[in-house]
């Protein structure tokens, strides 16, 4: 989904007054918001302040998130949200224009812009998930050089099926590069081809994790 920011960070206008502390991104009521980070929800907002209902997601960094005028809020507080999850849906609530999503970062108390990540709130890529966590869904799994040391620990083996699950969505990316690379390489060797595209497989399922 391509967001439509309607009103930038630091924006003064008829409707802000005072330097907008975050951006409006247009969004018809419902639409699912999700975690631009892994975090833990620090405040649930119940619609009686400007905002309406929402919430704010202190992150990993110590970055905090606010999500304002939602139509629904999907989390609690002291709950703990994962990169991509989805936290609540957006709406038309507290003192509002239209539906639209008001989303803020704070860091060390000052208000930043985050014009770079606002698209997170809407949009997943299972496949950028998996290239850059090593997973695709938001259940934390083994690594397999964990699996060859037999570091097993009762929460890595109740998620085998998780991760079994993971990597089979996963499996069409690693066949497509696999076999990229092979293609490649076999113009040069068929036998250096066979071990790209071989290294290519357990890079995919050690390195990147």
């Amino acid at each position: 989904m391509i967001v439509r920011i309607t009103s930038k960070f630091g924006e003064v206008s008829s409707i802000h007054k005072t330097p907008h502390t975050g951006i409006d991104i247009v969004l018809s009521e419902g639409t699912p918001l999700r975690s631009v980070y892994d975090g833990v929800i620090e405040k649930v907002y119940d619609g009686s302040t400007n905002i309406g209902k929402g919430i704010k997601i202190r992150f990993e960094d110590g970055t905090e998130g606010i999500y304002g005028h939602l139509s629904e809020v999907k989390v609690k507080v002291g709950e703990m949200v994962r990169d991509g999850q989805i936290v609540g849906l957006s709406g038309n609530t507290g003192r509002s224009t239209g539906e639209h999503l008001h989303f803020a970062l704070q860091r060390h108390g000052e208000f930043v812009d985050p014009s770079s990540i606002v698209d997170k709130t809407v949009n997943y890529s299972w496949i950028n998930h998996f290239f850059q966590n090593g997973k695709v869904g938001q259940i934390d799994f083994f690594s397999i050089p964990e699996w060859i040391k037999g570091k097993f620990t009762e929460a890595t083996i109740g998620n085998t099926v998780d991760f079994i699950s993971d990597m089979a969505l996963a499996l069409p990316i690693i066949t497509v590069v696999s076999l990229s690379v092979y293609a490649l390489l076999n113009m040069v060797s068929s036998r250096v081809a066979k071990l790209g595209a071989l290294g290519t497989v357990v890079y995919s399922l050690i390195i990147i994790h």
